[in-house]
C-alpha cells in the first residue's frame, strides 16, 4: 500500500539519538519535560497537553486506539494541540479520521512481538507506548526513556488528564508488561536499551529504572 511506502521516509531519521516516550499516566507531570527539547520526545493521545505548561514540541505523536480519535472529549487533543512540525504515526486503520498530511500510517500485525520495520507494520499490544516504541527503533534512537508508564490504572484518576468517564484498563495489564518486555529482549538484539524513569511505576521489576534528572 501507498501509505505502507511513505513510512519509509522516516526510517533511521534520527539515528543514535535518546528518545523520551510521553505515556499518559499521572506519573507524567513530575518531571520537567522542557529539559527533553535536545532529544527526541514521542507523544501520544493527550500527551499534546503537556507542551504548552512545560515549554516543548513534539518531534512525533502516536495515537492506536480508535475510541480516542472518536471520543468527543478526548479527540481534540489529537486535533487541536499537536502543532504542524509534529510527526504523526497513527494506526492505519484510523486513516479515514485523519487528513493531516504529516501523518504517516502503520497497519497492526498482531498483538504480540515486536516490529523492527514500520513499513510492514507494528504490534499493538494493548497500549500505545508499544507502538510508540517501535516507532523509536526505528527512527534510529539507541536509548529510550519512558515516562509516565504507570500500569497503576486507579479508578478515580487513572491517567494524568481529567475524564468524565474514565477508561480502566487493568484487564489489559499483563499483555502490556508482556510486550514491555518483548520490546526490552528485541531492542537488546540491536545494541539499544529501554528505561523506565517513574519511580513507582509496576513495570519497574522489568525494566531498568533510570532517574530523570540525572539524564542531564
Amino acid at each position: 500500500m501507498r501509505y505502507m511506502k511513505r513510512i519509509r521516509s522516516l526510517r533511521d531519521k534520527n539515528l543514535g539519538s535518546r528518545a523520551f516516550i510521553l505515556a499518559n499516566g499521572p506519573s507524567v507531570t513530575a518531571f520537567d519535560l522542557g529539559k527533553c527539547k535536545s532529544d527526541v520526545v514521542i507523544g501520544m493521545n493527550a500527551s499534546s497537553l503537556l507542551q504548552e505548561s512545560n515549554n516543548f514540541v513534539m518531534d512525533y505523536y502516536c495515537v492506536s486506539d480508535r475510541r480516542f480519535l472518536t471520543h468527543p472529549e478526548k479527540k481534540k487533543y489529537a486535533f487541536d494541540f499537536v502543532g504542524e512540525n509534529t510527526t504523526c504515526v497513527f494506526r492505519a486503520d484510523l486513516s479515514d479520521l485523519v487528513l493531516r498530511d504529516n501523518t504517516y500510517f502503520t497497519k497492526a500485525l498482531a498483538r504480540d512481538g515486536f516490529s523492527f520495520s514500520l513499513d510492514h507494520g507494528f504490534y499493538y499490544g494493548c497500549s500505545t507506548t508499544i507502538l510508540a516504541i517501535q516507532l523509536a527503533y526505528y527512527i534510529g534512537c539507541k536509548e529510550i526513556y519512558l515516562l509516565g508508564v504507570d500500569l497503576q490504572y486507579k479508578k478515580e484518576a487513572p491517567r494524568f488528564y481529567k475524564e468524565s468517564t474514565p477508561q480502566i484498563e487493568d484487564s489489559f495489564m499483563s499483555v502490556q508488561i508482556h510486550n514491555l518486555l518483548i520490546a526490552k529482549k528485541a531492542l537488546a538484539t540491536k545494541g539499544r536499551s529501554i528505561f523506565t524513569c517513574s519511580e513507582d511505576s509496576l513495570v519497574r521489576p522489568y525494566l531498568e529504572y533510570r532517574e530523570f534528572n540525572l539524564l542531564f
